[in-house]
């Protein structure tokens, strides 16, 4: 997939996080995983468009005590977004896929998790899609889709203008300008750099 994946790693403690697993067979993220020697403790997703999902079964079949963590929605909605995907951009038409469900749900605004000695704080971010949430891990701000590079995208599924606005203004109220945004989708930047541009 031409989506961004990221694999975040606590040197002291040799575990790791990846976020937004995309590709089938998740090849790059388990070669680094295994020449690292680290545990995989989550999979964490933006939300459930496939292009960000793809890999979540490769992973866990792999590291059966990984956990797989998203929103409540997109845990709900992620069976229907595989299916219109592979339905219109997947060249087999008898190709199944099916994501394995939650292990961890995100409910709400403002929840907490602590992993070894960092904090994740988690924001529902619907507006790209009904389960795009958008988090930070010590202050580095993941975002899926809700923020990237280009003008958003909203699909006629799950896509909602208006719902986006106020998602990032939330996410701008609560963050800083300089803020650095790991987007689902092409390069870093900073969040002024974002507003500037494209809010």
């Amino acid at each position: 997939m031409s989506s961004n994946c990221y694999l975040v790693y606590d040197d002291t403690a040799g575990s790791c996080i990846v976020i937004d697993a995309a590709s089938e067979k998740s090849e790059q993220e388990i070669g680094f995983i295994e020449e690292h020697a680290l545990s995989l403790d989550y999979i964490i997703l933006t939300h459930e468009h496939t292009d960000h999902t793809w890999g979540v079964n490769a992973l866990k079949d792999k590291y059966p005590k990984a956990k797989l963590l998203c929103s409540e929605l997109c845990d709900r909605y992620a069976l229907k977004a595989g299916r219109a995907y592979f339905l219109f951009y997947y060249d087999n038409p008898d190709y199944r896929y099916t994501i394995k469900p939650a292990d961890v749900l995100i409910r709400g605004n403002e929840e907490l998790l602590c992993w070894h000695n960092h904090s994740i704080n988690f924001v529902m971010t619907p507006g790209h899609s009904l389960g795009s949430m958008c988090f930070d891990i010590d202050g580095s701000l993941f975002t899926g889709d809700t923020i990237m590079p280009f003008k958003p995208y909203f699909n006629r599924r799950d896509g909602d203008e208006e719902d986006w606005r106020n998602s990032v203004s939330i996410i701008c109220n609560k963050y800083s300008c300089d803020t650095t945004i790991f987007p689902g989708h092409g390069e870093v930047l900073t969040l002024g750099e974002w507003k500037n541009a494209f809010f």
